[in-house]
């Protein structure tokens, strides 16, 4: 059996949190986070980059602040969409 090993590439990055999202952003080449939850920021309202060497933080404000919510690649606009989730006061179904 193959022996994973693991290097941390960097001491920054997004917080820690539950309930965000990530999708490739093909047409970028990166990986895109948004949004969860943490004890720190109960719901963070930003969005990092992930190039495979290090995360880069790329908005602190945009959709509104959620966790448990979908994105996805949307190869014929070269787009993430992000869809629903949950604020404290409940449920989105927004796109």
């Amino acid at each position: 059996m193959a022996r994973l090993l693991w290097t941390q590439k960097q001491d920054m990055g997004p917080s820690h949190r539950m309930g965000h999202a990530m999708v490739f952003h093909r047409a970028r080449g990166k990986v895109v986070l948004f949004g969860g939850s943490s004890q720190r920021d109960f719901l963070p309202n930003d969005t990092w980059e992930w190039d495979g060497e290090d995360w880069t933080r790329v908005a602190d404000s945009g959709p509104e602040p959620r966790a448990f919510h979908a994105m996805t690649f949307d190869e014929n606009r070269g787009r993430v969409v992000l869809f629903g989730g949950g604020l404290s006061e409940g449920a989105l179904a927004d796109t």
